[in-house]
Formats: structure tokens, C-alpha cells, sequence
């Protein structure tokens, strides 16, 4: 992808950095400006940015929406439901079979709901790039992205393990895509994106004085409490009749245990807890995560090797050991500061990014068609 990042760049005059931004993760930017209903807008038969006459069909709440529907428009750049739709066409197809057309409306407009501002911003940043190039330079562009995703195709084809494009054109449609729409979609998530790099620029790189302080600040995020392993002999009054009869089991067991016999051995003799086969040995615990109150006191109190004594409540009696303990202490800053780096780059970056968007929506006219009959859905684009 160098030479379409290294031709953007000179056409944009900008500087490039290594962000990939997420268009898949819409950014929340400040209203665009309003004009006259959508509805009416839509009832213009041409549109010179349209490949096609586009216009609102007619067609009811209940029905579902066509694919070839309007149902938004970015500075006139309209965006055709099939677009956003059209990675779930597969599974609404299926559902179709077996919902009434009132229910696949309600899955179309969820999944427009969620999936248009991302869509929307796409297109506001595909036109800006567009904008500023001459045909000569789109075309070479568009050139070097058809490589790419012939590259992508490859990729595919080895991914779903076809023998030509024809079966992988043939698998994508059953998916409800098709190799046409993926290019198209491939193409304009390139352009966005590199958009979104070449406004972002470089950034000064983190000091460890920079690292360091956000470790500070975060420290409590890196905190590892207490932990013990530990062994369990558990006598259950249910699997022995009687309390008197647990009891003599235990007492048993204790007898054992006393006389030197190793505790392993003994849980696997006597006990009827969930880790008997193993020795009644329990991983790595916090003991604050165990629910008996008697044992997780023990637990916390009892030195590595020490055995507690019975503990006992209405369903069963306990011997607990300590084999192992790590006091509560902080994950050491040396491990964590390449994830605190990065954190704090995407961090400044995204910041970076939603001021892009921003000033993209500031001057731009947006309209769908959830404007009217939805105020908390225009919140979202907004």
C-alpha cells in the first residue's frame, strides 16, 4: 500500500504516519448543518453525483426497505441501503424465510442505526480525498488499489480455499456480497483511511519521564492481589449419612495426617470435594473470591505448609493447607510500559482523528432518513 500512501500524501500535502484509523468505529462529532427534509430532497430524480436517478420509493413501515433505497445523503453523495446492508443481505435473506416482513424492517433499520454514521464518515472522508485529485491522479490511484485488491482476492481464495474467483464470486454471493461490492468497499475503506493517517501526522515520541507518569497515575490498574495455592480435604455430611458418620471420616483423615501420611494421598482417600483425583489441590486462588467464609478467612491467615483446623459449617467439613502464597503487589512498570505506550499513541491519535471528523461534519449537509421520525438516532449521527 507505500505507493497509494506516498501519492496521497504529495496530493494532500500532509504528513503520513503509521495510524490505520477505524472506520468501523464511528466518530462523535459536533451537528452538521440542517436543511430542508430529507423526503424532499430524495424526490429530485437526478442527482449529478449519482450514478443513477435515485428517489425515494414508496413503501410502508411494514415493509422491509429495498436495497436500492436512499437512506442517506452526504453533500448530495447518496448512500443506497444495499451499501450498508449488504454484509448482512445473506442472513436477512435466511431470516426472511421465517420472520413476517414487519420484523426484517425492524432488523434493517437496527442494522442501518449502526451501521450508517460509520458509512457517513467514510463518504465525508472518500470525497474530500476525491476532491482535491484531477482524473489522471484518481485514475492511477484507482489503478494501484485494483492491484491491491487482486492481492486481496488471492488472499481469499486461499482463506476459503477456492480454485479460481469464479468460486470465490460464487461463495460471496451465497454470503450475500459479491467481488464488485468488496471492491468497492476495499477501495473506499483505502481511501478513508489514508486520509485519516495523512491528517494525523506524525507524533512526538513518548519520553519514559511520559510512560512513567501514566504508570503512576494508573497504578491501581496494574495491581495483582493476594494469592495462595492450597489443598482441600472435604467431608460432606450428605455422602456420609449422618454428621457423626462425616465426622469420623475426618477424624480420620486428621489422624493420618498427623501421623506424617502426605496430604495428597490422604484427599484422595477421604475426601469428596471437586479436586479429590488431584490431591484436592486448587490452583493459584485469590482468596478473597472464595464464598466460604470460614475457609477464605483460613486461607488468608495460614502460612505456606500450614494446615488449618476443621472447619465446619451446616453441609460439611473442611481441612485446608497453604502450599503456595504471593503477596498482593503491582504488575513492575517495565512490563507494562510498551502497552502504555501504545495506549496512550491510540489514545492521541483517535483524539486526533474525531477532530478530523469533526471538521469534515461542520461543513457538511447530512440527511437520512431516520432525521424526522427518530431524534435519538440523529444524536447519533450528529
Amino acid at each position: 500500500m507505500s505507493r497509494i500512501v506516498i501519492c496521497l500524501a504529495i496530493i494532500l500535502s500532509v504528513g503520513c504516519s503509521q495510524h490505520r484509523y477505524d472506520i468501523a468505529d464511528p466518530v462523535v462529532g459536533p451537528p452538521p448543518p440542517r436543511r430542508q427534509s430529507f423526503e424532499s430532497i430524495a424526490e429530485v430524480a437526478h442527482d449529478s453525483k449519482a450514478e443513477s436517478h435515485l428517489q425515494l420509493t414508496s413503501y410502508t413501515a411494514d415493509q422491509p426497505i429495498p436495497l436500492t433505497e436512499v437512506v442517506a445523503r452526504v453533500n448530495g453523495t447518496p448512500i443506497l441501503a444495499g451499501q450498508v446492508l449488504e454484509p448482512y443481505a445473506a442472513k436477512l435473506a435466511a431470516a426472511s424465510k421465517k420472520l413476517p416482513p414487519n420484523e426484517i424492517r425492524k432488523a434493517q433499520e437496527m442494522l442501518l442505526k449502526k451501521n450508517l454514521p460509520a458509512q457517513i464518515e467514510q463518504t465525508l472522508m472518500v470525497d474530500a480525498v476525491k476532491s482535491k485529485l484531477k482524473q489522471e491522479q484518481f485514475e492511477q490511484i484507482d489503478t494501484q488499489l485494483d492491484e491491491f485488491f487482486e492481492l486481496e482476492v488471492e488472499r481469499l481464495k486461499e482463506q476459503f480455499k477456492v480454485a479460481n474467483s469464479a468460486e470465490l464470486e460464487g461463495l460471496l454471493q451465497s454470503q450475500g456480497m459479491s467481488l464488485v461490492t468488496m471492491r468497492e468497499m476495499f477501495g473506499n475503506r483505502q481511501l478513508a483511511t489514508e486520509y485519516i493517517r495523512g491528517k494525523i501526522g506524525e507524533q512526538a515520541p513518548l519520553t519514559r519521564q511520559d510512560l512513567l507518569v501514566e504508570y503512576n497515575r494508573r497504578k491501581e490498574e496494574f495491581a495483582k492481589p493476594e494469592q495462595v495455592k492450597w489443598q482441600q480435604i472435604q467431608v460432606s455430611i450428605s455422602k456420609h449419612g449422618s454428621r457423626d458418620a462425616a465426622i469420623r471420616t475426618l477424624n480420620q483423615a486428621i489422624t493420618e495426617l498427623q501421623q506424617g501420611a502426605d496430604f495428597s494421598d490422604v484427599a484422595k482417600r477421604y475426601s469428596d470435594g471437586p479436586l479429590k483425583d488431584q490431591g484436592g489441590h486448587w490452583d493459584w486462588t485469590q482468596p478473597s473470591s472464595i464464598a466460604n467464609t470460614e475457609v477464605r478467612e483460613a486461607l488468608a491467615k495460614l502460612q505456606s505448609g500450614q494446615l488449618s483446623g476443621a472447619i465446619s459449617n451446616s453441609v460439611s467439613f473442611q481441612i485446608v493447607k497453604v502450599t503456595g502464597r504471593k503477596p498482593a503487589s503491582y504488575t513492575p512498570f517495565a512490563q507494562v510500559q510498551e502497552k502504555i505506550r501504545t495506549e496512550i499513541i491510540s489514545g492521541q491519535r483517535e483524539e486526533k482523528a474525531k477532530q478530523v471528523i469533526a471538521e469534515l461534519k461542520a461543513d457538511a449537509i447530512i440527511e437520512t432518513m431516520f432525521d424526522d421520525d427518530n431524534p435519538a438516532f440523529e444524536t447519533i449521527l450528529k
